[in-house]
């Protein structure tokens, strides 16, 4: 049951997140690099920021790397100079995000990650770190959906509603 909802919650995120990518593709240059009023800075920034959060948590948990270097791990906006760049990076991040969550069975989100910080030891189970990604997803894609708007480009509703009843 709760495999099922991370499933379904991580379908719901990448649903979403198209739905801004698809919005800042309207966007000028100027528009994706300007400083914004909430998120990272810019658009971009914001966009690479959730990329890098959402890659470093799952590269922990699917074991593609410690928990140190995805802890560590850093993307440079700078690297991403364009909303196709941006894009190229999601859809990478979303085949690796499918083949870990698939794979997810109830017994496995009570499982405990561990991780040793500067100020001690952090414990988290696997289903409330993975909840906190799609959630902390949710937030910067609202910071980008309001700067989105602002420049003439909503990318329209991004409520989970809209999502649920459209989706199997």
């Amino acid at each position: 049951m709760f495999a099922d909802a991370v499933r379904h919650f991580y379908r719901y995120d990448r649903w979403a997140t198209e739905r801004i990518l698809g919005a800042a593709e309207g966007l000028t240059q100027e528009q994706l690099l300007i400083l914004g009023t909430a998120g990272h800075g810019s658009i971009r920034d914001t966009l690479v920021h959730m990329l890098r959060a959402h890659r470093g948590w799952l590269s922990w948990w699917d074991g593609s790397l410690s928990g140190q270097d995805a802890y560590n791990l850093r993307l440079d906006p700078n690297d991403f100079p364009n909303v196709g760049a941006i894009r190229a990076e999601h859809e990478s991040l979303m085949r690796q995000t499918e083949a870990f969550v698939e794979g997810l069975r109830d017994e496995d989100m009570g499982r405990a990650y561990s991780f040793t910080l500067p100020n001690g030891v952090e414990e988290r189970p696997a289903l409330s770190m993975m909840l906190h990604v799609v959630n902390h997803n949710t937030q910067h894609r609202s910071e980008v959906a309001a700067m989105l708007t602002g420049f003439g480009q909503s990318p329209g509703e991004l409520d989970y509603i809209n999502f649920a009843l459209n989706s199997p």
